[in-house]
């Protein structure tokens, strides 16, 4: 019994471990993700369970720190309380998770009226504008539907660089009549932003390439490893729970008090030998 309640805490000291790990993990993914990601895209969209990480990830190492200290001192009502505070924590993640894989097959429409909400994209908020123009000169690309998402102020980050003899670069790049586009557009007015553009008449070429696709590959891709990783993480959290449940009635089992089975012996004296 000794060996099999020392064997059992070490198991539930270990799945506390790698929930420690886990903790600090969702921690710094929800706070990298929540300064690295425009709320303007976001924002009342089903992407903003990720934001939970940040709550999550603490109070997951809180847990884990109470759990495995209860399994090494062996603290009865420590356990209880850790079972109670994980059970609860693996319903709210439950409940955050479901969404976010409902959502994945709807996350191009999603995206699509985000996109649409933030058009034209000279009259956004200055923080997407910089997102985007580092996309934009990072993957050859302009706008999130193209260069008209814009409208009269296209900025230098759409522009390809001058064209190589070769026109090697001829696929990547179109042409845009800025002229004729701000008649059409009737561009009288300055980027409120400050945003570098340019609206001079004259022929320019820019990246044919939309952003949008782009970006909805990365929302796919993050909510993908995003339920892979709360996939594993719930798994090492019902192990954790169940190995301190099975330490608790171990623990019980020990406690008990013997059995008093006096009553079902029959005693039997042994008495002097007659002297003859």
């Amino acid at each position: 019994m000794g060996n099999g309640r020392t064997y059992t805490r070490g198991l539930c000291i270990t799945f506390n471990v790698l929930l420690l790990v886990s903790g600090v993990f969702l921690f710094v993914v929800g706070v990298s993700y929540s300064f690295q990601h425009p709320p303007e895209f976001d924002h009342r969209s089903t992407l903003h369970e990720m934001y939970v990480l940040n709550v999550f990830g603490p109070m997951t190492v809180l847990f884990s720190i109470l759990g495995g200290y209860a399994a090494y001192r062996d603290k009865r009502i420590l356990l209880i309380l850790y079972v109670v505070f994980m059970t609860c924590e693996f319903i709210a993640i439950v409940i955050i998770a479901v969404p976010m894989v409902r959502a994945q097959p709807k996350m191009e429409e999603i995206l699509d009226r985000r996109f649409q909400s933030v058009t034209p994209l000279h009259d956004t908020e200055p923080q997407v504008q910089r997102e985007l123009n580092k996309l934009q000169a990072s993957d050859q690309c302009c706008g999130l539907r193209g260069h008209s998402d814009w409208g009269c102020h296209i900025p230098l980050s759409c522009y390809c660089p001058p064209l190589p003899p070769d026109n090697s670069l001829d696929s990547l790049c179109e042409t845009v009549n800025l002229g004729l586009q701000n008649t059409m557009l009737d561009c009288q007015h300055n980027n409120t932003h400050g945003q570098t553009t340019t609206s001079v008449s004259q022929e320019r070429w820019v990246y044919s390439k939309p952003c949008g696709p782009i970006l909805k590959r990365h929302m796919n891709f993050l909510i993908q490893i995003m339920i892979g990783f709360i996939s594993t993480f719930a798994t090492i959290m019902i192990a954790a729970i169940v190995m301190s449940l099975v330490v608790l009635a171990l623990q019980i089992r020990s406690t008990e008090p013997p059995l008093n089975d006096s009553l079902d012996r029959v005693k039997y004296q042994l008495s002097p030998l007659a002297v003859t």
